[in-house]
């Protein structure tokens, strides 16, 4: 009965792969409940917000050294994508500094900055997986 088995994803042999697969995970995982919730405009439990992103934040920073130009030797595509990563996670981080610094109060945080810093990280991504396409990744 393999029928209704659960597929398996590999984790991606490229590195530049794999720290996007990554990203992925984390904002499956972690963010995309708060940065929902931030913007429907409802209240965020600040001290659960900060412990979440206090553990992202470390995964980034792995992110960020794995991919580093010290520990990633790449072509020049490769290497633009390496920074478009990097670019996308700081955002992530200004988002989340930024909401912290109002303890993810809706009514203090303004909607229309948190969905146009959204809408460019998304924009981000999708560039980053266009790019992957054209030096033929493992993973999008």
């Amino acid at each position: 009965m393999a029928l209704f088995r659960k597929k398996r994803v590999e984790k991606p042999k490229s590195l530049l792969g794999n720290a996007l697969y990554q990203y992925d995970n984390i904002m499956k995982r972690d963010l995309n409940k708060i940065v929902g919730k931030m913007l429907a405009q409802k209240s965020v439990n600040p001290k659960k917000a900060d412990i979440v992103f206090k553990n992202v934040c470390s995964e980034f920073d792995a992110i960020t050294r794995d991919i580093s130009k010290e520990n990633l030797k790449v072509d020049y595509r490769s290497d633009k994508i390496r920074y478009m990563i990097m670019d996308m996670i700081s955002k992530v981080r200004a988002l989340f500094d930024e909401a912290r610094e109002h303890d993810f109060d809706h009514l203090k945080i303004k909607k229309d900055k948190i969905v146009s810093k959204w809408s460019e990280i998304v924009d981000t991504r999708e560039i980053i997986k266009e790019k992957m396409k054209d030096i033929e990744s493992d993973y999008l």
